[in-house]
């Protein structure tokens, strides 16, 4: 049965361009309405008294033209002149009169005509034409009669939708630039963890020199001082561990020489019993291991203090090489491969200390790991690579960055042989000039160990 995935949160520009956006639209829709609504009070306000007005002044011409002797009713209603789209209707001794035949007559008077009748004057609006019309009704008392005067709100209808249609699309706009203005506000404040990112990671990969600078931010600084004393209690840590390994190997270097001493005089004593050699031999052979870890230990600690043992200066890539095997006492003849512009390459390094992490590689290889096959030099754009292929059975895959921590020892290695201190020593040396090492796959078998360099160029 498969496990669910885990649900994925968003991160935080998203959050915060999310939120700016929520924000500019909640404040746009509520802005929006607010206007709306104030907008379509006003206006609605405004044609219902307009409309009353105009009731007033034509209703009394109604009226004024009924008083006059032998007026008809259909020459009194079309001598009226009611506003485009407005329809007349009058009510006389139970009779409806109309201005229009297309009108729907008598019912859309219904909710005015109880007060019209009562002899108030009323006004209420009606659905039941398209557009709403509003409807004013004024009593006629002096001839029996009420008169009605419905008119179309077309126009405020059109304005009403325009006027939403502007609103809602200036909020969406809102919206849209609160979105743009969070990402710009989000990308301005991860700026400074973006250097603080920056720093760790340089920090994390050996520059224990790394520091930050507030740049006269005062909410930067608490984070800036706690990050550089935080470093600074890292850096103190490894010169002092660094210090005490070196320390520690520089004091047992003398008991150890004095025991490396008195040993050979045993081995030489001819007087000594089968067994009593054989314990000799033995306790000669873990001294040597010893002393091998001893000496790993003050090169461990030299490295951790960034101490060198030369000034860097320009080496060609093959005469390194070529001294590295040297070292190891493997020779060079069928080791060495690389085109000619990859093997004329120069870089800048601590000699000894790079030729001990090559020669540390090639003995793995020699020891450990089946046999040196070959050293091969691939050059890149601003880095040369050193490819130590051995023919052995290679390195696990989960194995492959274990091998350089210090004291790992990798499967396939001999129990009881080095000091699980040459790949870190490897690693630290290629890292302090600036490189990078790692453990791959050899196409056909066996390991590749590829180390890395900038380089400076080609060899004149």
């Amino acid at each position: 049965m498969s496990r669910p995935r885990p649900r994925r949160r968003a991160g935080l520009r998203a959050t915060v361009t999310l939120a700016f956006a929520v924000g500019a639209l909640l404040i746009s829709a509520v802005l929006a309405l607010g206007t709306y609504l104030a907008a379509r009070h006003q206006l609605v306000d405004q044609r219902e008294r307009t409309a009353t007005r105009q009731a007033y002044a034509d209703a009394a011409l109604v009226r004024d033209s009924l008083l006059t002797s032998g007026a008809e009713v259909s020459d009194v209603l079309g001598s009226i002149s009611p506003p485009p789209g407005a329809v007349i209707l009058l009510r006389l001794d139970g009779r409806w009169y109309s201005s229009s035949l297309d009108a729907a007559g008598p019912d859309l008077t219904d909710e005015v005509r109880p007060v019209v009748a009562d002899g108030s004057v009323a006004l209420a609006w009606t659905d039941e034409t398209d557009p709403p019309s509003v409807v004013v009704g004024v009593p006629l008392p002096a001839v029996g009669g009420e008169y009605y005067e419905v008119v179309e709100a077309e126009e405020l209808d059109r304005t009403l939708s325009t006027l939403a249609i502007a609103l809602w699309t200036s909020a969406v706009v809102t919206t849209v630039a609160g979105a743009l203005v969070g990402r710009a506000a989000v990308r301005q404040v991860l700026r400074p963890l973006r250097r603080v990112a920056g720093a760790a990671t340089r920090v994390a990969d050996g520059d224990v020199t790394t520091r930050l600078d507030a740049g006269g931010d005062p909410d930067l600084e608490p984070l800036v001082v706690a990050f550089n004393e935080m470093v600074d209690a890292v850096q103190e840590r490894i010169e002092r561990d660094a210090r005490f390994a070196a320390d520690v190997s520089h004091e047992l270097r003398t008991p150890v020489t004095t025991l490396t001493t008195s040993l050979s005089l045993l081995e030489g004593a001819s007087d000594l019993s089968p067994r009593t050699a054989s314990a000799v031999a033995l306790m000669s052979d873990e001294l040597a291991r010893f002393r091998l870890a001893l000496e790993d230990l003050l090169v461990i600690g030299r490295l951790d203090a960034g101490a060198r043992e030369r000034d860097p200066s320009p080496v060609g890539v093959a005469d390194l090489v070529h001294q590295s095997l040297a070292a190891a006492s493997v020779p060079a003849e069928g080791r060495l491969e690389g085109d000619a512009a990859a093997l004329a390459r120069t870089v800048r390094v601590d000699r000894p200390q790079v030729v001990r992490a090559l020669a540390n590689l090639v003995r793995n290889a020699t020891i450990h790991a089946g046999g040196l096959r070959r050293v091969r030099v691939v050059g890149l754009p601003g880095v040369v690579e050193l490819h130590v292929e051995d023919d052995g059975p290679g390195v696990p895959a989960e194995e492959r960055e274990r091998v350089f921590e210090r004291f790992a020892r990798a499967g396939g290695q001999k129990v009881g042989t080095g000091s699980g201190l040459g790949l870190s020593i490897v690693r630290q040396t290629v890292v302090n000039h600036g490189g990078q090492v790692w453990c791959e796959a050899r196409a056909g078998g066996g390991a590749d160990f590829v180390v890395r360099l900038p380089s400076v160029g080609d060899r004149s």
